[in-house]
């Protein structure tokens, strides 16, 4: 064979060895993962990720799938459609949790928190009129939430009992998505509904609706959480890559939106940037969505502790059947090692 063909040879190998090397450098970079959530302002991280190429700097290829309320979301990830949950966390949730399902709850995805505005309790035109205006005014009537078991049935209960009322005194009335929540409230179809932003903000400046309070002035509670599925929690390096970008965001919609300095907000420098990308999922204007941001741990860290009470409090209202102990389904040790990873670069 002639010093030619060798070096023709040479050639083809080398060509061949670039390209598999690009095509394994390519499969890694199409990891793909699919997460459950709800076009909402609380999940601002998860639009901030995608758009900021946070996801994608880790090499996965992350599809946002939207659910209409959270119960569906814990239903998608036990039969194995979503590998990541982002949404509220429910009697739904945790009665999986007993009946099989391995789920790890590991970051915060939003709280209803004092100083921020994500949850309020909107009353219809009508019912303000007739003079509904209070806690102490809804004896007696509707209050419309998602589902029976949803994170808005537990805020009523718990908001009712701070003011020494009980559910017994009200008509929880499950109305499906909160779409529907809001298109009843402002047909004056019921009294009273939760409502989480940017649709607060909305039906308060059309005049759609009045809020009567805003659930974190009354309560701490861990609303929302980024949860895995047994498969995901599984594979940690893939876990790993998708709390590091979840964190860098979280840090960037804080950084941007959430800083306070004497009560007022300060707006960062990518203040639209993140307002945009709200609008861009949940289609509401951005003059509206700016006035009602809700609160998100910077570093993405669960208010773990909370958990427990929830499961409790669902236990006691016969909402979950047996009392869960929360160490069987958050897992804190994830998220640090995504921190400690993050801070070392």
């Amino acid at each position: 064979m002639g010093f030619s063909n060798f070096r023709f040879i040479y050639r083809i190998l080398a060509i061949a060895g670039v390209l598999g090397f690009l095509s394994v450098n390519n499969a890694a970079a199409e990891e793909k993962l699919c997460v459950g959530v709800l076009r909402l302002t609380s999940s601002a991280p998860l639009f901030i990720a995608t758009e900021r190429g946070y996801f994608a700097d880790e090499g996965l290829d992350v599809e946002l799938k939207f659910m209409k309320s959270a119960q569906p979301v814990a239903m998608a990830l036990a039969a194995g459609d979503v590998d990541v949950g982002a949404t509220g966390l429910t009697a739904g949730l945790y009665n999986a949790a007993l009946n099989g399902l391995k789920v790890s709850i590991v970051a915060d995805k939003g709280r209803v928190w004092p100083g921020y505005r994500l949850v309020g309790l909107m009353v219809s035109n009508d019912a303000w009129e007739k003079g509904v205006r209070s806690l102490s005014d809804l004896k007696g009537k509707r209050v419309g939430i998602t589902q029976v078991g949803s994170t808005f049935h537990y805020m009523l209960g718990n908001i009712l009992k701070k003011n020494g009322m009980d559910l017994k005194d009200v008509k929880p009335t499950p109305l499906g998505g909160v779409k529907s929540m809001m298109d009843v409230v402002a047909a004056n179809r019921i009294e009273t509904a939760f409502m989480v932003q940017p649709f607060c903000t909305v039906m308060e400046k059309k005049k759609m609706g009045h809020v009567m309070l805003w659930a974190g002035d009354e309560m701490r509670y861990q609303i929302a959480a980024i949860f895995l599925s047994e498969k995901m929690a599984k594979n940690e390096a893939l876990s790993l890559k998708f709390m590091r970008a979840y964190i860098r965001a979280c840090r960037f919609y804080y950084d941007n939106c959430l800083r306070k300095e004497d009560g007022q907000f300060i707006k960062g420098p990518g203040f639209d940037e993140v307002i945009g990308y709200i609008a861009k999922y949940t289609s509401r204007k951005p003059s509206l969505i700016s006035l009602g941001l809700n609160y998100n741990d910077r570093d993405g860290k669960l208010f773990a502790e909370d958990i427990q009470r929830q499961i409790d409090w669902y236990h006691d209202h016969k909402m979950v059947g047996k009392r869960l102990d929360a160490g069987e389904i958050v897992n804190m040790e994830l998220w640090q090692k995504a921190v400690r990873s993050l801070d070392r670069k």
